[in-house]
């Protein structure tokens, strides 16, 4: 063998050996990272915000039965140290409403530590909330916490294993926050529940629980004590933690007829024409009724006064008698049967998959007592028997009427946001139950309900101008206890349709306390569904800012913030923060359209901001990647675009405080907007990630984010704006020479 040979057999030899020790190091480093240094993500501690790791331990003990994390308790300390390092790097998803309001966002708190703030308390039952260390507990929170938290993308995963910081992905839900606010005033603070759904697709327009808690001050112990407090000794407390739309079980009364109706229809049992003769009536002290007998027992039936109703009559006017009689006839096999295909089994036998917590409803303890007790079943018609459900089930019974005999299945997130503005909206959790009826059936029963509006119990859930169609419940409880008020129904108006599901507990009668609810939140969602609503939780101040002290004439304090562009300021105003000389603010060579989008218009600003860091006035490249890219500084373009690969540092130009910080509608993806306190405002849009917030004060080349390509973009770029007021300036005048 020659000597170049041997060189050359030496050579691969060794470069195989280097590629093996490199893929064992990547394997050992990366790879088998999460089983030998494991990580939990999944550590509910939702007891305490403080961070030491005794706390930590101790929150374990803490919400016991509410929000769990007892099995956790006995981690080793370093997987819960390494979790609570780990987790200071990832800054969690935030969550937003069809329209783009935002109801849940990381903020910092007082103490500088990053904090979760919740702009809807009413749907605290839905979103959730997280723990002392920002991982979910329950609902959306809980059920796609991995996702919030970046974990279940690939480019995350990568940056996890590289530890490197990552910024989990928004969830855009469902819930259309005017219909929401509409539940929770119709409501009224009243025990009970409302769920609102669309009617074609199944869609959560609205979902609201009473009594209910705060998420905001869920990790306060205190505050969670005190809503607890004798519901141990308590077997009838109301657990303000209890989603009663999903979680609760109720006997549903009359409304349950709707079942009987329909499976009585579908399989042949009766048809539109059966008419039945109720006998010769009773009477007692309340005055007169009829009632059905079987084996030796009668189901009553007050509701009406004629003794012969056809079946839509007998449906609008809730004769117990007839579908008491239906049930008896039609058999055991065939109420189970449409009942199964409804949602209705044996305690925890048919779950409908949903994206939060949710109690499965039961047709009786044992199904099988159906066939043998025929009383029960002809109690069970009706509504009664041993029967258990949920608001959203019976909202559920109402969607295939609308869709031909199909059933939507309810689903709270539409599409799922990474932070590079890639939006997935072809999630698993659309799917639809085909077939629970015949499409005749669907199209019969829909028009018998819009005859119990008109013409029977549900007139108070009448809407000028909408179809309007529904069934009353009055859930008798026995004893002295007054009985829950139901309303199911659906209403109708242009190409726009809704299911809403109301009760309220120990409400009285349906007619009177339920449907006029009803009412209430289907005429929000047809006609101010996407309206804007009032926010009611204040925004938390961020956390105080250390600036050096300066004299007034030095240092101008401005007192308020009128928008984004401020007026004109004066001389003083305008000085230079060193007091060296004064700042002339150019007049804009674009002006700002009147009425033009502004790209921060979709979503509000900080308010109040009085006090600002002393600004340099002399402007520094906000990317050390100063080469010109894409478009040119012109109106439609009033920045430049310089060409700054994904997940560059982006510095701050000058000092300030952030005005605008998060996701912007307007097709500049992240942004971050930062008033400087002397007439001029920068905008750096297309972020990968946002590492300011709202209200925080920030120096002169302080990090503000990563380059990034969110929004609608050609590649990874930086896009700078510089503003005055009235208008845009091009940035490479106030800019030093490269």
């Amino acid at each position: 063998m020659t000597l170049e040979r041997r060189a050359l057999y030496i050579s691969r030899l060794l470069g195989i050996l280097l590629v093996l020790v490199s893929l064992r190091i990547v394997y050992w480093q990366m790879l088998r990272a999460r089983d030998l240094q494991p990580v939990a993500f999944q550590l509910d501690l939702p007891a305490t915000t403080r961070r030491s790791e005794d706390d930590w331990r101790r929150a374990f003990e803490f919400l016991n039965g509410v929000a769990a994390g007892q099995d956790q308790g006995n981690l080793p300390q370093p997987v819960i140290q390494r979790t609570i390092n780990r987790m200071e790097t990832i800054t969690r998803g935030s969550i937003f409403d069809r329209s783009g309001r935002l109801l849940a966002q990381e903020r910092l708190d007082a103490d500088g530590q990053r904090m979760r703030f919740y702009t809807e308390p009413s749907l605290a039952h839905v979103i959730g909330y997280v723990s002392g260390m920002r991982t979910g507990v329950t609902g959306l929170e809980l059920s796609y916490n991995g996702t919030l938290l970046g974990l279940t993308r690939p480019d995350a995963q990568i940056e996890q294993m590289l530890k490197k910081p990552i910024t989990g992905s928004d969830l855009i839900l469902t819930i259309d926050s005017a219909v929401q606010r509409a539940a929770e005033q119709a409501l009224g603070g009243r025990a009970g529940a409302i769920v609102a759904l669309d009617g074609r697709t199944g869609a959560v327009l609205a979902m609201t629980s009473a009594p209910r808690f705060d998420p905001n001050r869920v990790l306060e112990e205190s505050y969670v004590a005190s809503l607890l407090e004798g519901c141990e000794l308590d077997a009838g407390c109301q657990s303000p933690f209890l989603n009663r739309a999903t979680q609760a079980q109720y006997t549903p009364g009359s409304t349950w007829k709707t079942v009987t109706l329909i499976a009585a229809l579908d399989s042949g049992l009766v048809s539109p024409e059966t008419v039945f003769d109720f006998g010769r009536p009773r009477r007692g002290p309340g005055g007169s009724y009829y009632v059905y007998e079987v084996d030796g027992g009668i189901i009553p039936d007050p509701n009406h006064s004629e003794s012969r109703l056809n079946l839509e009559m007998s449906y609008a006017r809730s004769a117990n008698a007839a579908f008491a009689r239906m049930g008896d006839e039609m058999g055991a096999a065939t109420l189970l049967e449409y009942a199964r295909r409804l949602g209705f089994g044996a305690p925890g036998e048919i779950d409908f998959s949903l994206e939060i917590e949710y109690v499965p409803s039961q047709i009786a303890h044992d199904p099988q007592s159906l066939v043998e007790n025929n009383l029960l079943r002809a109690a069970t018609a009706i509504g009664q028997g041993e029967l258990l459900t949920s608001p959203l089930n019976m909202a559920m019974v109402v969607l295939p009427v609308l869709n031909d005999g199909d059933m939507p299945l309810p689903y709270l997130v539409h599409s799922v946001r990474s932070p590079q503005g890639r939006e997935n909206d072809s999630l698993p959790n659309r799917r639809m139950v085909r077939d629970v009826m015949r499409p005749e059936t669907a199209r019969l029963v829909r028009e018998m309900m819009i005859t119990t509006v008109r013409s029977g119990s549900g007139s108070r859930a009448l809407i000028p101008g909408a179809v309007v169609g529904g069934k009353t419940g009055t859930a008798q409880l026995g004893g002295d206890q007054a009985p829950h008020a139901w309303f199911i129904g659906f209403a109708e108006e242009g190409d726009r349709s809704v299911v809403v599901a109301v009760i309220i507990e120990n409400g009285g009668s349906g007619f009177s306390a339920a449907a006029p609810a009803f009412a209430r939140v289907a005429e929000a969602a047809l006609r101010r569904a996407g309206e804007p609503v009032e926010e009611v939780v204040p925004t938390p101040q961020p956390p105080p800012t250390s600036m050096p002290t300066a004299a007034p004439e030095e240092q101008p304090l401005i007192e308020s913030l009128e928008g984004v562009f401020p007026s004109q300021p004066s001389e003083d105003e305008a000085a230079g923060q060193n007091g060296s000389s004064a700042l002339s603010v150019p007049t804009p060579e674009i002006p700002r359209r009147p009425n033009g989008r502004d790209i921060t218009s979709a979503n509000p600003t900080c308010a109040g901001i009085s006090e600002f860091p002393p600004a340099t006035g002399q402007f520094i490249w906000p990317t050390r990647h100063q080469t010109l890219v894409g478009d040119d500084f012109h109106e439609r373009h009033p920045g430049i675009d310089l060409g700054a690969p994904l997940g560059s540092r982006v510095v701050a130009a000058d000092a300030g405080v952030v005005l605008f910080a998060g996701w912007s509608a307007e097709g500049y993806g992240n942004v971050v907007l930062i008033d400087h306190g002397n007439g001029y405002q920068t905008l750096y849009a297309h972020l990968s990630q946002v590492s300011v917030s709202c209200g925080q004060a920030v120096e002169q080349e302080k990090l503000i984010g990563l380059s990034g390509e969110t929004g609608n973009t050609y590649g990874p770029h930086l896009h700078f704006e510089v503003r005055v007021p009235g208008g845009f300036i091009d940035p490479l005048s106030v800019l030093p020479l490269p």
